[in-house]
Protein backbone atom coordinates (compact mmCIF):
# COMPACT_ATOMS: atom_id res chain seq x y z
CA UNK A 1 0.00 0.00 0.00
CA UNK A 2 1.45 3.19 -0.89
CA UNK A 3 0.84 6.21 1.42
CA UNK A 4 0.55 10.08 0.04
CA UNK A 5 2.23 12.26 2.37
CA UNK A 6 1.11 16.38 3.39
CA UNK A 7 -1.43 16.19 0.64
CA UNK A 8 -1.80 16.09 -3.35
CA UNK A 9 1.40 17.59 -3.45
CA UNK A 10 3.65 15.68 -0.99
CA UNK A 11 5.73 12.63 -2.12
CA UNK A 12 4.64 9.56 -2.10
CA UNK A 13 6.21 6.37 0.09
CA UNK A 14 4.93 2.10 -0.40
CA UNK A 15 3.93 0.02 -3.19
CA UNK A 16 1.23 0.95 -5.95
CA UNK A 17 0.35 -1.39 -8.82
CA UNK A 18 3.75 -2.84 -9.74
CA UNK A 19 5.67 0.51 -8.81
CA UNK A 20 7.36 1.46 -5.21
CA UNK A 21 7.88 4.49 -4.38
CA UNK A 22 10.36 5.61 -1.29
CA UNK A 23 12.42 8.66 -0.32
CA UNK A 24 16.16 8.88 -0.77
CA UNK A 25 18.25 12.10 0.26
CA UNK A 26 14.97 14.24 0.27
CA UNK A 27 14.02 13.29 -2.98
CA UNK A 28 11.04 10.97 -4.05
CA UNK A 29 12.04 7.95 -5.83
CA UNK A 30 9.62 6.43 -7.65
CA UNK A 31 10.68 2.90 -9.56
CA UNK A 32 9.43 -0.05 -11.84
CA UNK A 33 9.30 -4.00 -10.73
CA UNK A 34 13.15 -5.30 -11.04
CA UNK A 35 13.70 -7.19 -14.46
CA UNK A 36 15.16 -10.63 -13.22
CA UNK A 37 18.54 -11.29 -15.64
CA UNK A 38 18.67 -14.47 -17.71
CA UNK A 39 22.61 -13.48 -19.10
CA UNK A 40 25.39 -13.95 -17.64
CA UNK A 41 28.09 -11.02 -16.75
CA UNK A 42 30.46 -10.26 -18.69
CA UNK A 43 34.09 -10.13 -17.84
CA UNK A 44 34.91 -6.67 -18.07
CA UNK A 45 31.30 -6.22 -16.03
CA UNK A 46 32.97 -9.08 -13.39
CA UNK A 47 36.01 -6.76 -13.27
CA UNK A 48 34.32 -3.63 -12.31
CA UNK A 49 32.36 -5.54 -9.27
CA UNK A 50 35.81 -6.24 -8.57
CA UNK A 51 37.54 -2.60 -8.66
CA UNK A 52 34.01 -1.14 -7.02
CA UNK A 53 34.02 -3.78 -4.14
CA UNK A 54 38.62 -2.56 -3.35
CA UNK A 55 37.26 1.08 -3.70
CA UNK A 56 34.28 0.32 -1.92
CA UNK A 57 36.60 -1.34 0.80
CA UNK A 58 39.43 0.90 0.99
CA UNK A 59 37.21 4.20 1.24
CA UNK A 60 35.03 2.75 4.26
CA UNK A 61 38.47 1.54 6.07
CA UNK A 62 39.76 5.25 5.59
CA UNK A 63 36.05 7.28 5.84
CA UNK A 64 37.54 9.17 8.36
CA UNK A 65 39.81 10.75 6.44
CA UNK A 66 38.38 10.96 3.34
CA UNK A 67 34.63 12.51 4.90
CA UNK A 68 37.51 15.08 6.20
CA UNK A 69 39.81 15.61 3.03
CA UNK A 70 37.23 15.94 0.92
CA UNK A 71 34.51 18.39 2.23
CA UNK A 72 35.09 21.32 0.84
CA UNK A 73 34.26 19.51 -2.72
CA UNK A 74 31.26 18.53 -2.15
CA UNK A 75 28.17 21.07 -2.43
CA UNK A 76 25.52 21.43 -0.16
CA UNK A 77 22.21 19.66 -0.45
CA UNK A 78 23.87 17.95 -3.24
CA UNK A 79 22.96 13.56 -2.87
CA UNK A 80 27.28 13.49 -3.57
CA UNK A 81 28.74 13.96 -0.01
CA UNK A 82 32.21 13.99 0.35
CA UNK A 83 32.90 10.29 1.06
CA UNK A 84 30.87 9.50 -2.40
CA UNK A 85 33.28 12.20 -4.51
CA UNK A 86 36.57 10.00 -3.04
CA UNK A 87 35.11 6.47 -3.52
CA UNK A 88 34.22 8.15 -6.93
CA UNK A 89 38.39 8.97 -7.33
CA UNK A 90 39.50 5.98 -5.94
CA UNK A 91 37.25 3.68 -8.28
CA UNK A 92 38.03 5.79 -11.39
CA UNK A 93 41.52 7.31 -10.86
CA UNK A 94 43.61 5.34 -8.14
CA UNK A 95 42.50 1.75 -8.92
CA UNK A 96 45.20 -0.23 -11.12
CA UNK A 97 45.56 -4.09 -11.96
CA UNK A 98 48.24 -6.25 -10.80
CA UNK A 99 49.64 -8.79 -12.91
CA UNK A 100 46.91 -11.28 -12.82
CA UNK A 101 44.28 -8.49 -13.59
CA UNK A 102 43.57 -7.89 -9.83
CA UNK A 103 42.50 -4.33 -9.11
CA UNK A 104 44.22 -2.68 -6.16
CA UNK A 105 44.77 0.99 -5.11
CA UNK A 106 48.06 2.47 -6.21
CA UNK A 107 49.00 4.93 -3.35
CA UNK A 108 50.68 7.11 -5.32
CA UNK A 109 47.58 7.94 -7.50
CA UNK A 110 45.50 8.55 -4.20
CA UNK A 111 44.48 11.83 -3.31
CA UNK A 112 43.53 12.34 0.29
CA UNK A 113 42.49 15.54 0.53
CA UNK A 114 41.21 17.62 -2.43
CA UNK A 115 40.76 21.26 -3.21
CA UNK A 116 41.10 23.97 -5.52
CA UNK A 117 44.52 25.55 -3.65
CA UNK A 118 47.94 24.68 -5.08
CA UNK A 119 49.39 22.10 -3.73
CA UNK A 120 52.90 21.52 -2.00
CA UNK A 121 55.98 20.66 -3.97
CA UNK A 122 59.51 18.84 -3.41
CA UNK A 123 58.25 17.12 -0.41
CA UNK A 124 60.24 14.99 1.39
CA UNK A 125 59.58 12.61 4.60
CA UNK A 126 61.51 10.49 6.63
CA UNK A 127 61.24 8.58 10.48
CA UNK A 128 63.37 8.60 13.01
CA UNK A 129 62.07 6.74 15.87
CA UNK A 130 59.12 8.20 17.06
CA UNK A 131 59.76 11.12 15.06
CA UNK A 132 58.34 11.90 11.36
CA UNK A 133 60.59 14.98 9.68
CA UNK A 134 59.03 16.38 7.00
CA UNK A 135 60.00 18.81 4.25
CA UNK A 136 58.43 21.06 1.20
CA UNK A 137 59.35 23.77 -0.97
CA UNK A 138 57.38 26.72 0.71
CA UNK A 139 55.49 28.95 -1.76
CA UNK A 140 55.14 32.52 -1.56
CA UNK A 141 51.45 32.81 -1.61
CA UNK A 142 50.84 31.09 1.44
CA UNK A 143 53.01 33.77 3.90
CA UNK A 144 49.61 34.23 6.10
CA UNK A 145 50.02 32.17 8.95
CA UNK A 146 46.43 30.68 8.33
CA UNK A 147 47.79 28.09 5.58
CA UNK A 148 48.30 25.05 7.31
CA UNK A 149 49.53 21.68 7.11
CA UNK A 150 47.25 18.58 7.18
CA UNK A 151 49.08 15.23 7.67
CA UNK A 152 47.28 11.69 6.41
CA UNK A 153 49.84 8.00 6.85
CA UNK A 154 47.74 5.51 5.13
CA UNK A 155 47.75 1.71 5.51
CA UNK A 156 47.14 -0.38 2.70
CA UNK A 157 46.64 -3.53 4.66
CA UNK A 158 46.27 -1.58 8.11
CA UNK A 159 44.94 1.12 10.28
CA UNK A 160 45.79 5.21 8.69
CA UNK A 161 46.26 8.09 10.91
CA UNK A 162 45.32 11.56 10.42
CA UNK A 163 46.80 14.98 11.63
CA UNK A 164 45.72 18.17 11.02
CA UNK A 165 47.23 22.07 11.72
CA UNK A 166 50.34 20.64 12.18
CA UNK A 167 52.19 23.84 11.12
CA UNK A 168 52.54 26.32 9.32
CA UNK A 169 52.80 25.96 5.31
CA UNK A 170 55.60 29.17 4.92
CA UNK A 171 57.84 26.99 7.45
CA UNK A 172 58.68 24.25 4.79
CA UNK A 173 60.05 22.41 7.04
CA UNK A 174 58.12 20.70 10.55
CA UNK A 175 59.14 18.04 13.45
CA UNK A 176 56.36 15.31 14.09
CA UNK A 177 56.27 13.06 17.44
CA UNK A 178 54.23 10.18 17.03
CA UNK A 179 54.40 8.33 19.88
CA UNK A 180 54.42 4.58 19.06
CA UNK A 181 55.29 4.43 15.29
CA UNK A 182 58.69 2.88 15.85
CA UNK A 183 56.96 -0.41 16.63
CA UNK A 184 54.68 0.29 13.29
CA UNK A 185 53.38 -3.10 11.85
CA UNK A 186 52.39 -1.65 8.36
CA UNK A 187 53.81 0.96 5.98
CA UNK A 188 52.35 3.75 6.04
CA UNK A 189 52.05 5.80 2.77
CA UNK A 190 52.54 9.63 4.02
CA UNK A 191 50.54 12.28 2.09
CA UNK A 192 50.68 16.04 3.30
CA UNK A 193 48.10 19.20 1.67
CA UNK A 194 47.37 22.68 2.49
CA UNK A 195 44.22 23.72 4.12
CA UNK A 196 43.17 27.62 4.59
CA UNK A 197 41.72 27.38 7.76
CA UNK A 198 40.48 30.86 7.38
CA UNK A 199 38.62 30.77 4.39
CA UNK A 200 38.24 26.76 4.39
CA UNK A 201 39.09 25.07 1.21
CA UNK A 202 42.04 22.65 0.68
CA UNK A 203 45.01 21.72 -1.74
CA UNK A 204 45.11 18.40 -2.88
CA UNK A 205 47.08 16.23 -1.17
CA UNK A 206 50.95 15.73 -2.21
CA UNK A 207 52.22 12.14 -2.14
CA UNK A 208 55.48 11.97 -0.17
CA UNK A 209 56.52 8.68 -0.14
CA UNK A 210 56.35 5.26 2.84
CA UNK A 211 57.58 5.30 6.17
Amino acid sequence: MAILQNGPNGPITGKFGSVSAYILNGQNIVRGPKRKRTSPPSESELLNRKKQKVAGKFAGDNSRILDFGYQFLAKKGSRIGAFQLAQRHIFKEAIELDSENNPFVNPEKLVVFAGQLTPLTNCEVSLHGDTIDLKWTSNGQYEDNSYKINLALVGLEGESHLMTSITEVQQGACTLQFKGISRKNCDYHVYVGIWNTLYGDFSNSTYCGVI
